[in-house]
C-alpha cells in the first residue's frame, strides 16, 4: 500500500483537486435546481414532493453534464463489446430485478410516495455510479496507469472512494429543506460520510473486479432501495 501511494505526485494531486472543484460545482448546481423547484414551484410541503423534486434535480443535472461533457460509453464504464454473453445476461437480469424491487412496494400497496422513492433511489444510484465509478474512475485510472505503468487500480479505488465519501457533504441543502426536519446536522453529515466511505469501498471493489459500472450500479441501487 505504501508503495502504491509513492506514485502520488503533483500531477495526481492536481487531478484530485480539479475533480474536487468540479464536484463542488456539480453539488452547487444540483442544490440550486433543487432549491428552485422547492421554493419556486407551488406544491404541498410533504415528503412525496421532496423526493420528486430531488429526483428531478438529479435528472436535470445529469443530462446537463452528459450534454456538455459528452463522455463515451468506455469513459462511463458501460462499454458492452468486451463483456461475455453470459455476463451480459446476468447484468440485464440483475438490473431488471433491481427495477422490480424498487417498484414492487408501489405495485403491492399502490402508494405514489413509494413509487417515487423507488424511482429516485435508482436515479441517484445511476447518477453517482456513472459519475464516480464511471467518469471519475476512468480519469484517475488513466493517470495511475501512466504513472505506474501497471493497471492495478488500487490507487484509483482508494482515491475515488475518498472523493465519494466527501461528496456526501454536499447534501446539506437536502437535510435543511427536508419536510421531516433537519435533525442533528452534524451527526447526519458524519453518518453520510461514513456511509459514503463504506458504500464507495464496496462499489469501487465491484468496479475494480469487473471493469464496468453495471455491478456497482446494481449494488448501489439495492442499497438505496432498502436504505433510502
Amino acid at each position: 500500500m505504501v508503495r502504491i501511494f509513492k506514485t502520488v505526485d503533483d500531477n495526481f494531486l492536481k487531478l484530485v483537486l480539479k475533480v474536487l472543484a468540479v464536484l463542488i460545482v456539480i453539488q452547487i448546481l444540483r442544490a440550486s435546481v433543487m432549491g428552485t423547484l422547492w421554493f419556486a414551484v407551488p406544491h404541498p410541503i410533504n415528503l412525496t414532493f421532496f423526493q420528486f423534486f430531488n429526483g428531478l434535480s438529479f435528472v436535470i443535472v445529469g443530462f446537463t453534464l452528459l450534454f456538455f461533457i459528452k463522455p463515451s460509453l468506455n469513459e462511463l464504464g458501460l462499454d458492452w463489446n468486451d463483456i461475455r454473453i453470459k455476463t451480459r445476461i446476468i447484468y440485464i437480469l440483475g438490473i431488471m430485478a433491481l427495477i422490480f424491487l424498487a417498484l414492487s412496494p408501489y405495485i403491492m400497496f399502490w402508494e405514489v410516495n413509494l413509487l417515487i422513492t423507488g424511482v429516485v433511489s435508482l436515479i441517484v444510484s445511476a447518477f453517482e455510479e456513472l459519475l464516480f465509478r464511471g467518469y471519475i474512475w476512468d480519469k484517475v485510472q488513466r493517470l495511475e496507469i501512466q504513472k505506474r505503468n501497471v493497471n492495478s487500480g488500487v490507487l484509483t479505488w482508494v482515491t475515488v472512494t475518498l472523493l465519494f465519501s466527501i461528496w456526501h457533504l454536499g447534501y446539506l441543502d437536502a437535510f435543511l429543506i427536508n419536510p421531516m426536519g433537519p435533525g442533528n446536522l452534524s451527526m447526519l453529515l458524519v453518518s453520510k460520510i461514513g456511509i459514503g466511505l463504506v458504500l464507495g469501498f464496496i462499489t469501487g471493489f465491484l468496479r475494480l473486479k469487473t471493469g464496468k459500472t453495471y455491478a456497482s450500479f446494481m449494488f448501489h441501487g439495492l442499497w438505496n432501495v432498502f436504505a433510502p
